[in-house]
């Protein structure tokens, strides 16, 4: 063996005449491999005016006096390159990027890997302990996390990024003191988000939570400023509940017209569907447009807020009549600088409403359900219909209803007076109906319609009469009474 098994330093043979020149030899080799530090790799060609002792690293593909030297490590001495072929475990400093290289017996790879990524840990611990419960631990009294610039190339941006199997698991931030639950945020259990709080960290209550379907946000354990009050909603028979005109089918309405109470056509009129689930009932806008309008005794001014469990958006305009203006947006929103005292309509576009709420203030609250006789008598104030449930007025029924009387003998004149179940908000326009026949202006007397007339009329109690007519027995007809806005 003439050479070392490692770095191929000759050894000196003992009848070796000039061992000086050998010695000298090997000497170079370890002064170009020990602390070895390169100029620059991937060298593809011998610089111009290399220095002494210069050190590179040859790249593939090079050319000139470096052809066929890929990755060995090229050293100018005496006027000329040598060069050393590396083996597994040789390292090298490359002085033009500051970096650490070793040779894994294939190529140079970046030593400084290891230091700048750490991959496939199972335990960290930073100023503590990890373990298999906190595989990640810290302890420290401040953290900094930074967006990787767009001059360091990166986006500019910083997202966090929790992440969950199932919807059923959790993805959440617990805020402890002393290792005990005070608050909890994220999606705890299912995929709408939560804010949980709890006072000794095992009874828990839900403060926010905010459905991932609808975007509404509600408040299960209230909201600061005291309990909700009762008659918040601003609108009139909101879950479409009372139909005293027995709209059916598709309904089709011209600007102004109402369907549902409390439910009327926009300025291009409007056709629509509706249909019950359990306690809602949902209006579906196929065409134009419908108007919830808001009597102006109910608005006190400054900002309200609209919310749906709908599709259909809507716009808040102060005003009369059927022409709205605005633009239409998506629900919950809020709207401020509403005049007091002034008529309000909530306009719905074509699409679904479910729920709709318009209540004072700069947040939705829980849907308000009041009890059906509450709504049907704030229904009543503004239309009353004596027809039972279900019957269009102008319909021939054998139902009598409250006008009826009994005319004793024959007679040409008899008054049937009776009162309304409430106060309606102004005097109504009264229609007469026949329950024979179902003909307006009209009572029926035995199987025959008379003519009758609204002799007095006022917002609690109506009177109607017959004249000039012979009547006998039993006198019975049908009234719709609108004082709609």
């Amino acid at each position: 063996m003439t050479d070392t098994t490692h770095l191929a330093l000759p050894f000196i043979d003992a009848a070796q005449a000039q061992k000086h020149v050998t010695h000298n030899e090997a000497l170079q080799r370890l002064d170009a491999l020990v602390q070895l530090c390169v100029i620059a790799r991937n060298q593809t060609a011998p610089p111009a005016s290399p220095g002494e002792g210069d050190r590179y690293l040859v790249g593939a593909g090079a050319t000139g006096a470096f052809a066929g030297k890929t990755l060995q490590i090229a050293t100018w001495l005496a006027g000329g390159w040598i060069f050393l072929v590396p083996k597994a475990g040789w390292s090298a400093y490359v002085a033009a990027e500051q970096s650490l290289l070793v040779h894994d017996g294939a190529g140079w790879r970046d030593a400084g890997l290891a230091l700048r990524e750490l991959q496939g840990l199972e335990l960290l611990g930073v100023g503590a302990t990890a373990d298999s419960a906190n595989p990640l631990s810290a302890k420290l009294n401040a953290a900094l996390f930074a967006a990787k610039t767009l001059g360091e190339g990166g986006s500019g941006d910083l997202r966090f990024t929790l992440e969950k199997e199932a919807a059923g698991d959790t993805a959440s931030q617990l805020y402890q003191t002393n290792w005990s639950g005070r608050a909890e945020t994220g999606l705890i259990g299912d995929d709408d988000f939560r804010v949980k709080v709890s006072a000794d960290g095992s009874t828990w209550k839900e403060s926010i939570h905010i459905d991932n379907s609808t975007g509404r946000v509600s408040f299960p354990s209230g909201i600061g400023d005291g309990s909700l009050s009762a008659f918040r909603n601003r609108l009139r028979n909101a879950g479409f509940a009372i139909n005293q005109r027995a709209v059916s089918g598709t309904v089709t309405l011209v600007a102004g017209a109402y369907g549902h109470d409390g439910v009327k056509a926009g300025a291009g009129g409007a056709t629509y569907t509706f249909s019950t689930s359990g306690l809602d009932t949902t209006l579906t806008i196929s065409t134009g447009s419908l108007i919830l309008p808001i009597d102006a005794a109910l608005i006190e001014g400054g900002s309200y807020t609209l919310s749906q469990a709908g599709a259909a958006q809507a716009r808040v305009w102060q005003g009369t009549g059927a022409t709205g203006s605005g633009a239409y947006a998506s629900a919950p929103f809020t709207v401020t600088g509403l005049a007091a005292d002034v008529q309000t309509n909530v306009e719905f576009a074509t699409g679904t409403v479910l729920r709709p709420q318009f209540e004072p203030g700069a947040y939705p609250t829980t849907f308000e359900r009041r009890p059906r006789s509450v709504e049907t008598l704030l229904c009543q104030a503004y239309l009353f219909s004596t027809y039972p449930a279900g019957t269009p007025p102008g319909t021939a029924t054998s139902d009598y209803g409250p006008l009826y009387d009994w005319v004793q003998a024959a007679s040409n004149w008899a008054t049937i007076t009776f009162n309304l179940p409430t106060t309606m908000r102004a005097s109504p326009s009264i229609t007469i109906y026949s329950a024979h026949s179902g003909a307006s202006g009209m009572l029926n007397s035995g199987a025959t319609d008379v003519p009758a007339y609204v002799s007095t009329s006022g917002a609690g109690s109506i009177s109607v009469s017959v004249n000039n007519t012979s009547v006998t027995g039993g006198l019975s007809g049908h009234i719709l009474a609108s004082a709609e806005i």
